[in-house]
């Protein structure tokens, strides 16, 4: 039995989450452990069904394999989120631009930890970006920082970790602590660290921070062990900020619990995995069909049983064979069985892409027989329903990084710029710049209104060039604004157009010819 040193206030500080949490820790874990997938996760997921024995039930999930549907939707959403150019100001200061370059504590770019932020958010609904730096106790200058090597970087937290957090009701709203949970191992000297696997905690404020871990304090020689929550480390810093940043799967006001893209999709995973586990069955009794013979003759002991025994596999079913000369027969289920289950297995995992708008990415029964061949109508609705999920998805991602870049900013002592940063898409169509320069032709043969054709030039403009400062947009956009104002020439006008007209054109060879209204001499 463990006997605690202490039992208070820290103590239940330290052993303390928000009570939300506790319920939902189960289903994140559920959650992690769908999304990662390996064969550790069969042992708890695959469940056992009447009639059956537990040697047959280990042995079928021995057996046992999925294809993870959960992992290849949380990837197929990045794919699509990603694959558009998110627009970061030139204009930023270097500090902001070399975080830009090297994020993470393992030197990856912003994009590579937005991305991981985006997945864990997509499983759990919720995780955490830390901004933080390595710089040791002590003023130094900037000379001197830059040669230590001290830089700033940030890590992602998943919603497991995240035990517990605030928020500054009374005041601006934002975090006024957080606590997250860390894993720490000993093992910088390989031959003399013990390489014991710890967890800690650390209390971010907004004005420092606070590491705790519980350790064994027992005398030496005591049976017993003797726990008590120490402070091992403290540091302060002058943000005025909680330095993190929550990234949501959707934009929401959601203050603990945020709904995940796979909340209900790793439940119909687990029930894909199953129903192919129990085909899998049905597979093996089909091609190990048990023999059936008549009890009459034969007795046990008996050279004759022993043969039947190895004819049978091991597996034999005796019956009253009656007066007759009933002859043995192997039986085996029926296959009209395994039918029903591919049908409800296809339905579901129709279902799994069609719930985010990615049953396009699907084949209609499987990867080998072919496209869906939906309606363009149904396709449309498809594409709506994810282009939503990823313009709510790039919006979180959007209002957290600029949260970032602010963070990053006073990490680094420069002033906090007043204007975004960071631009992500705003939509996801499929439509590229050569299409919308096709489309923009189109209006002016057709003679559309000047303003619909300055919208369409508009867009044009952030398609082409999308990380444009905001002073040369906003002239750009102030000459789009007074195109073709006073222009009434229309080239290559339609049969009976009877409006403005050009008086002369070049023909193909070069020469002027006089243009002629349609129906006129």
């Amino acid at each position: 039995m463990v006997k605690y040193a202490t039992d208070d206030d820290l103590r239940s500080f330290y052993e303390r989450r928000h009570p939300a949490f506790y319920a939902l820790e189960p289903h994140w874990r559920f959650l992690k452990q769908t999304y990662e997938g390996g064969r550790a996760w069969f042992d708890e997921n695959i469940f056992k069904f009447h009639k059956e024995g537990r040697r047959e039930f280990n042995d079928r999930r021995k057996r046992a394999y999925r294809f993870n549907h959960t992992r290849e939707t949380v990837d197929l959403v990045q794919k699509y989120l990603f694959k558009a150019d998110i627009a970061r100001s030139p204009q930023a200061p270097q500090a902001l631009q070399d975080f830009w370059a090297r994020a993470s504590r393992a030197n990856l770019d912003i994009d590579a930890l937005m991305r991981l932020a985006s997945t864990a958010n997509s499983v759990m609904g919720r995780s955490a970006i830390v901004v933080d730096n390595n710089l040791k106790p002590g003023a130094v200058t900037i000379a001197e920082a830059k040669a230590a090597g001290v830089r700033i970087y940030a890590y992602v937290v998943n919603a497991i970790d995240l035990l517990d957090y605030a928020y500054d009701e009374d005041g601006d709203g934002r975090l006024l602590w957080v606590k997250i949970r860390e894993i720490f191992r000993d093992d910088k000297d390989p031959l003399t660290s013990d390489g014991c696997i710890t967890e800690r905690v650390r209390l971010w404020t907004r004005d420092g921070w606070i590491l705790y871990e519980d350790q064994d304090v027992s005398p030496e020689g005591s049976k017993e062990p003797e726990m008590k929550v120490i402070q091992i480390d403290s540091g302060t810093h002058e943000l005025g900020r909680v330095p993190v940043v929550f990234v949501d799967h959707n934009v929401g006001d959601h203050p603990y619990k945020v709904p995940g893209l796979i909340d209900d999709i790793a439940y119909l995973d687990k029930a894909v995995a199953n129903y192919l586990s129990n085909l899998d069955a049905i597979i093996q009794d089909q091609t190990f069909s048990q023999l059936a013979m008549p009890a009459q003759g034969l007795l046990p002991g008996e050279e004759s049983y022993d043969k039947v025994l190895e004819l049978g596999t091991k597996r034999v079913f005796v019956y009253d064979g009656g007066a007759g000369n009933a002859a043995p027969e192997f039986i085996s289920p029926d296959p009209k069985q395994a039918g029903v289950i591919l049908t409800v297995i296809n339905k579901i995992i129709n279902e799994i892409y069609h719930s985010v708008g990615l049953a396009g990415e699907r084949t209609k029964e499987d990867n080998s027989q072919g496209i869906d061949n939906s309606s363009g109508v149904a396709k449309a609705y498809d594409f709506d329903r994810v282009n939503s999920l990823l313009m709510s998805k790039a919006q979180a991602c959007e209002i957290a990084e600029n949260e970032i870049a602010e963070l990053v900013c006073l990490w680094a002592g420069e002033k906090v710029p007043t204007e975004k940063l960071v631009k992500y898409p705003e939509t996801f169509d499929v439509m590229m710049l050569s299409d919308e320069l096709m489309v923009a032709e189109s209006l002016g043969k057709i003679a559309a209104p000047i303003e619909l054709r300055r919208e369409q030039m508009r867009m044009i403009v952030d398609k082409m060039f999308p990380r444009l400062t905001s002073d040369l947009k906003q002239k750009i956009r102030k000459d789009i604004d007074s195109w073709l104002e006073g222009t009434d020439i229309v080239l290559n006008p339609p049969t009976g157009f009877t409006g403005p007209k050009s008086p002369v054109a070049p023909s193909r060879q070069g020469q002027v010819t006089k243009q002629t209204p349609a129906g006129g001499k």
